[in-house]
């Protein structure tokens, strides 16, 4: 059953025409995964200002920048983003690749696909050259931490993110590639 179910799912290179895919996806995602942590106006602004069409074309056209869409029968379902380049403190002297954003959708959550897309996001680095996959996380997302310490990532430091308004602590968890 399990197979039959993994067997359904396509992970993907995104393009400059998944934009609006890639958009709303990430306003759907970002907000499904904060509402109860953010204040509902504030976390609508974030992902107006960070998740519109422009910053998204974008992001898409940085060659730093690469999306991937998660697909289930068809339908997209998740994404993620690798980022390479960005330096912080925790990770000098590491030749490491930033998991800058990986949201799926609630209603596949629980069914192993975050885990295949960390695992992806691993065989991609590692094409690239990296040794290390990185990630930040809110601190107050104890549920996102909690997965990604099952499935072998560690907690190595710490950074600051900002909405553009707030500043936020995100624990910095990595693996090796």
């Amino acid at each position: 059953m399990f197979s039959e179910f993994m067997s359904e799912l396509n992970i993907r290179k995104a393009t400059l025409a998944d934009v609006n895919l890639i958009s709303a996806l990430a306003i759907t995602t970002h907000y499904e995964a904060y509402f109860e942590l953010d204040p509902s106006h504030d976390l609508a602004d974030y992902c107006i200002n960070f998740f519109n069409l422009e910053t998204v074309k974008s992001e898409l056209e940085n060659p730093k920048q690469t999306y991937f869409i998660v697909e289930f029968q068809g339908n997209a379902v998740g994404f993620f983003l690798l980022r390479e380049g960005k330096k912080i403190a925790c990770m000098e002297g590491k030749n490491a690749i930033e998991l800058q954003r990986i949201y799926l959708i609630e209603k596949m959550k629980g069914k192993k696909i975050g885990k295949m897309m960390i695992e992806k996001s691993g065989e991609v680095g590692r094409e690239k050259g990296y040794e290390t996959l990185w990630l930040g996380v809110w601190d107050k997302n104890v549920e996102a931490q909690r997965f990604y310490e099952k499935i072998g990532m560690k907690n190595v430091g710490v950074t600051d993110f900002s909405d553009g308004k707030n500043s936020f602590i995100n624990f910095v968890f990595a693996k090796d590639i």
